[in-house]
This record gives C-alpha cells, sequence and structure tokens, in this order.
C-alpha cells in the first residue's frame, strides 16, 4: 500500500468512525427493546395446509417437469425421494384413519 493509498484508507476509517454511535449499555438495551415493540406491527404469516395428496401431484408435476428440463440425476433423485416418501406418509395416513374407523366401527 502506498503512502497516499494508506493517508486515504486512514481518513475513510476516521470518517466510519465518527458515523457510528458509541452507546452506553442502557441505551443498546432501550435500541433494542424498541425494535422489539415494532415486531408487533407484522402480520403473522398463516400457514396453508396442504394434504398429502396434493403434495404428491406437485411432487409428481415437479418431477415431470425437472426431467423435461435435464436436470441432474442426483436432482431427480431427490425429487422421487420426496415423491416416494410422501406416498408413504398418505397410505400411513389412509390406513391410520382405516384402523380408527374400523376401531369405532362406523
Amino acid at each position: 500500500m502506498s503512502k497516499t493509498e494508506a493517508i486515504l484508507w486512514a481518513a475513510e476509517a476516521d470518517d466510519s468512525f465518527f458515523l457510528n454511535e458509541i452507546l452506553t449499555d442502557d441505551e443498546i438495551i432501550r435500541t433494542v427493546t424498541a425494535e422489539d415493540d415494532n415486531d408487533d406491527n407484522v402480520t403473522p404469516v398463516i400457514p396453508i395446509k396442504i394434504s398429502h395428496s396434493e403434495a404428491v401431484a406437485a411432487l409428481i408435476n415437479s418431477l415431470h417437469w425437472a426431467e423435461e428440463q435435464n436436470f441432474e440425476a442426483d436432482e431427480i433423485m431427490l425429487l422421487r425421494r420426496l415423491r416416494d416418501r410422501t406416498f408413504e406418509l398418505k397410505i400411513g395416513m389412509a390406513a391410520q384413519k382405516k384402523i380408527i374407523t374400523d376401531f369405532f366401527g362406523h
């Protein structure tokens, strides 16, 4: 680093030092608490309930699309594993419902 570059770097460092406000512990706590209060104005995200059947259909479509786009084999295998796992969950839920229905005789 040349002498001129060193002087310019030092001047920029001094400017950024003065731009950063030095806060006491109490001021830091008040600042953080005020930021937390602003979080109350955030609208909560309501999760969308997706059925196992909808998930299986979406993954099948995604798999077909990925194959048409010539995705890498490992990416296609991941989609297949996700599809198969989701299908297993769907079958498991159906079997569980059948067991419960059979148990209560409805």
